[in-house]
């Protein structure tokens, strides 16, 4: 379900671009200046143009204009439902990430819909079934990424938008943890967002270190999202790396979680866990071979 929503100008122009249309003005302009020639009235030709356009204007240029914008008023509204549809869900995924949603998160989604997106009563309550149904949905972050990609990728700006949204969404809790770092490396990656890009909109949620100038040069490395997954950096040996494998891997072993008594919920999250724990263990250790 898509939102018809009015949004910020921040995220959006104030309104879609304008279609003029001149045929009819013009077809009927040239008729009226052969008309009022053959009738041999002084300034003919002058006046039959005017009283020609303004006919083909009122007849045949207006009702298309009104027709035209209609339609692309009508598709502005679906493109901004759409943007706001994958920031609900992509923001609900994230916003969960590092465990049960907290107060300070649905805090920060109802400023979101009432003062950043100024939702009607309707609007909001879509945002939120779209946000729970986001939230116990089996799809992956990386997949409603990747959906939002394929709809505004040729957009930068609301790439870049949906970026800094993401990071609001984790900063309301006033911390990032490496669970939502890891989220925001990914969407970085499938958004195609330089690494330096990445650190300038984080900065503006986050005090980070300054770091040399090699460091600030970084480009995104497809295997960023792996190393923030394990708790660790490209500096580290392979034996530092392993190390943290193992603790990882033990503490979210499912045999050991279901051992504790958990609910279904904490117990498929521990299962993604453990695999995206492997997996990134796998593709570190095959880069480094």
């Amino acid at each position: 379900m898509l939102l018809v929503l009015c949004l910020r100008t921040e995220l959006f122009p104030p309104h879609p671009p304008y279609t003029v249309e001149i045929k009819g003005k013009i077809l009927c302009g040239i008729a009226g200046i052969l008309l009022f020639d053959l009738l041999g009235i002084p300034f003919g030709g002058l006046l039959g143009f005017f009283v020609g356009s303004w006919l083909g204007h009122y007849f045949f240029d207006q009702p298309k204009e009104k027709e035209s914008s209609d339609s692309e008023f009508k598709a502005y509204q679906r493109r901004q439902g759409e943007f706001v549809f994958h920031v609900f869900r992509l923001c609900a995924k994230l916003a969960k990430a590092d465990g049960p949603i907290n107060e300070r998160e649905v805090s920060h989604m109802e400023h979101l819909m009432r003062h950043q997106f100024r939702m009607n009563e309707r609007g909001r309550l879509q945002a939120v079934k779209i946000w729970k149904n986001a939230k116990e949905s089996n799809d992956t972050f990386d997949q409603y990424a990747r959906a939002f990609f394929e709809g505004f990728g040729r957009d930068r700006h609301h790439v870049l938008n949906m970026l800094d949204l993401l990071f609001a969404t984790a900063a309301a809790d006033g911390g990032l943890h490496p669970r939502e770092e890891e989220l925001l490396l990914r969407a970085a990656g499938v958004f195609q967002v330089g690494r330096m890009q990445y650190e300038r909109v984080k900065a503006r949620f986050y005090h980070t270190r300054g770091g040399s100038g090699s460091q600030q040069q970084a480009r995104w490395d497809p295997l960023d999202p792996h190393y923030a997954i394990l708790g660790a950096e490209t500096k580290d040996s392979l034996d530092v790396i392993k190390k943290k494998y193992r603790a990882l891997a033990m503490q979210w072993h499912p045999d050991k979680v279901a051992a504790k008594g958990v609910s279904t919920e904490a117990l498929r999250h521990a299962k993604e866990k453990f695999q995206q724990i492997n997996e990134a263990y796998e593709r570190i250790t095959e880069a480094r071979k």
